[in-house]
C-alpha cells in the first residue's frame, strides 16, 4: 500500500504486505512460554515447599503438595519402614533444588518417587501390586519431621489399628523439616535474570517492529522505519533495482517469523544483507549503498521504484 498523492517534494510511504495467519503469534507465544518457564517452575515449587505435609489417619496416607494430593488408603500400603540414608541417588525426572526434592529418582539403583525436603531422616511407604486408588508398585519417599511415629501410625492404619485417643485426633499431620528456602536458591534467580528480561523484552520487539516496519522515499533519499529511523541519503545510494528472483536467505542477526523478517541476513548470491520485509517473495527491492546491500519489501514495488526515480530526476 502506498500513498500515491502527495506532491513529488514530500516524502511518499510505503509499506509491507498485511500478513495474515496464526504462526507469527503461535511462534512467539512458544517463545514468551519458553522465557517463562523457569518463573513457572519457581513459583511452583517454591509454593509446594511451604505447604508439603503429610497427613496419616485411619483412612491411610494423604501427601499434600498444595495444588494436588496423594492418596494411599490404608488397605493399598504394602509397607512403611524408616529408610536407610542412601549412598547413591540420581535424579530421573523432577525437582532437585536446595529444600526440595520432588519426581522420580533412583536410590541405591531403585526407582522411587520422592517428596522431601531433606536428604536425612527419610522413610518409605510402599504402594500394593493390585493397588486401585494409588500408583500400583511405587514406593515412596518421604522426610516427615518425627519419623519414628509417621511410621507407627501408618502402620497402625494399615494393620486396622487405629486408635484415635492414642493418636490424639482422627488425623495427625505431619510436616516435613524445615530446609534451605528454595526461594534462596542462586541458580533459580540467575535462571530468572537469564529468561525473564528476554521473555519480556522480545515480545515488545517483534511486535513493535512488524506494526510499525515502513518505507519512505523522499528529498533525503530513502528512509527505514523499523525501531526506529534509518536513513539512506542519495548520494550514499548506488543503485535501486528490482528484484523478481529472491535467493535463499541465512539469518545471521535479527528476527525471521511468519510475516516478520528485520536483521541481518546472508545470500550466496548478494552476501551479507540487511533485511526488512513481511514476505521472503518476490517482487522485492535491492539497494546497492556506500555501506552495504539492503533489501526491501514493500507491497507496492513498482510503485516504489517510480517513486525513485521522480525523486533522483528532480536532484539533477
Amino acid at each position: 500500500m502506498s500513498d500515491s498523492r502527495k506532491p513529488a517534494r514530500e516524502e511518499r510511504v510505503f509499506r509491507p504486505p498485511v500478513v495474515r495467519g496464526p504462526w507469527a503469534g503461535v511462534v512467539l507465544a512458544g517463545v514468551l512460554l519458553l522465557c517463562l518457564l523457569p518463573l513457572g517452575m519457581f513459583v511452583y515449587y517454591g509454593y509446594v515447599q511451604h505447604h508439603l505435609a503429610y497427613r496419616v489417619s485411619e483412612a491411610g496416607l494423604v501427601v499434600d503438595t498444595g495444588w494436588g494430593r496423594i492418596v494411599v488408603p490404608a488397605a493399598e500400603v504394602a509397607g512403611v519402614g524408616r529408610l536407610p540414608e542412601p549412598d547413591r541417588v540420581v535424579r530421573s525426572f523432577g525437582a532437585a533444588v536446595r529444600g526440595l526434592q520432588m519426581g522420580w529418582y533412583r536410590m541405591d539403583g531403585e526407582r522411587v518417587y520422592r517428596l522431601t525436603t531433606s536428604g536425612r531422616e527419610l522413610v518409605y511407604v510402599d504402594v500394593a501390586a493390585d493397588a486401585a486408588t494409588a500408583r500400583a508398585g511405587t514406593r515412596y519417599v518421604l522426610s516427615p519431621a518425627d519419623p519414628d511415629r509417621f511410621v507407627a501410625l501408618v502402620r497402625a492404619a494399615q494393620a486396622g489399628q487405629w486408635d484415635a485417643d492414642d493418636a490424639g485426633t482422627d488425623e495427625v499431620v505431619f510436616e516435613p523439616p524445615p530446609g534451605p528456602s528454595l526461594f534462596a536458591d542462586p541458580l533459580l534467580w540467575l535462571s530468572l535474570l537469564v529468561t525473564l528480561p528476554p521473555g519480556i523484552v522480545l515480545p515488545w520487539l517483534v511486535t513493535s517492529g512488524a506494526k510499525g516496519m515502513h518505507f519512505r522515499v523522499g528529498p533525503e533519499g530513502i528512509a527505514v522505519h523499523h525501531l526506529g529511523r534509518r536513513l539512506y541519503r542519495w548520494e550514499s545510494i548506488k543503485s535501486v533495482q528490482r528484484l523478481d528472483q529472491v535467493p535463499r536467505l541465512w539469518r545471521t542477526m535479527g528476527a525471521s517469523l511468519p510475516g516478520y523478517h528485520a536483521g541481518n541476513f546472508t545470500a550466496r548470491e548478494l552476501g551479507p544483507v540487511k533485511l526488512y520485509a513481511a514476505v521472503l517473495a518476490p517482487p522485492m527491492v535491492l539497494l546497492e549503498t556506500t555501506t552495504g546491500r539492503v533489501l526491501l519489501g514493500p507491497e507496492d514495488v513498482d510503485g516504489f521504484i517510480r517513486a525513485v526515480e521522480t525523486y533522483r530526476k528532480g536532484r539533477r
